[in-house]
C-alpha cells in the first residue's frame, strides 16, 4: 500500500487562493517602502503586486478597484521609464492645481458611482468610486513627484481600509492601513531608515 496522498484539485486550488491576498499585500507593501527609499525597483514590484490585486478584486466583483489595479500596471511601467536614469526632483504644483484635482475627484466619484450602480455594484459603489478616482489623481501627482501626493494617499488609503474590510479582504485592509501610515511617514519623513 502506497503512502502517497492524493488531493482533489479543488482542495489544492483553495489552499493556493488563501495565500494570494497576503502575498499580494506583502508585494505591494514592498513597493511602497522601495518608493519611499527612491528606488527604481519600486516600479516592477508595483506591477507584479497590481496584477495580483487586480485578480483578487475581479473575483470580489469590485470592478472599479479591478480597473484601478490594471491602470497601476501601466503606471508602474511609466514610472520605471521615468525614474530609470535618475530619480526626478520634487515638483511643487500651484495651489489651484490641487484645488482642481479635489473638484475632479468629487465629480469623477459621482459619475463612476452612478455607473457602478448601473453595472450591479450596489452596496459599496460610492466608496469604490472614491478610492478609484482618488487613486488615479493621486497616482498622477505621485508620478509628477509632487510631495503633496502624500495627502491624497492618506485620505484614500484610510477609505480603502473600510472598502476592503467590508468586502472580506482583511489582508487588503491591513495593507491599506499600512499604506496610510507610510503616506503619513512620506509626508513628514520622520524615519531616515526608510
Amino acid at each position: 500500500m502506497s503512502s502517497w496522498t492524493f488531493h482533489h484539485p479543488a482542495a489544492v486550488t483553495l489552499k493556493i487562493e488563501r495565500w494570494k491576498e497576503p502575498v499580494a499585500a506583502c508585494i505591494n507593501l514592498t513597493y511602497t517602502v522601495l518608493y519611499l527609499r527612491a528606488s527604481v525597483w519600486a516600479f516592477p514590484i508595483a506591477a507584479i503586486g497590481a496584477l495580483m490585486f487586480a485578480r483578487l478584486c475581479w473575483n470580489r466583483r469590485l470592478f472599479a478597484e479591478f480597473g484601478l489595479w490594471v491602470f497601476y500596471i501601466g503606471f508602474a511601467i511609466y514610472g520605471w521609464f521615468t525614474a530609470a536614469s535618475a530619480w526626478p526632483d520634487a515638483w511643487h504644483a500651484p495651489w489651484w492645481a490641487h484645488g482642481a484635482s479635489a473638484a475632479g475627484i468629487a465629480v469623477g466619484t459621482w459619475i463612476l458611482a452612478k455607473a457602478l450602480r448601473r453595472w450591479g455594484e450596489r452596496e459599496f459603489a460610492l466608496l469604490d468610486a472614491f478610492t478609484t478616482v482618488g487613486s488615479l489623481v493621486a497616482t498622477g501627482w505621485m508620478l509628477a513627484f509632487d510631495p503633496l501626493n502624500w495627502w491624497y494617499w492618506i485620505v484614500i488609503n484610510f477609505s480603502a481600509v473600510i472598502l476592503y474590510w467590508r468586502n472580506g479582504m482583511k489582508w487588503g485592509a491591513a495593507l491599506f492601513a499600512l499604506y496610510a501610515l507610510l503616506a503619513i511617514e512620506g509626508w513628514f519623513n520622520w524615519f531616515t531608515w526608510l
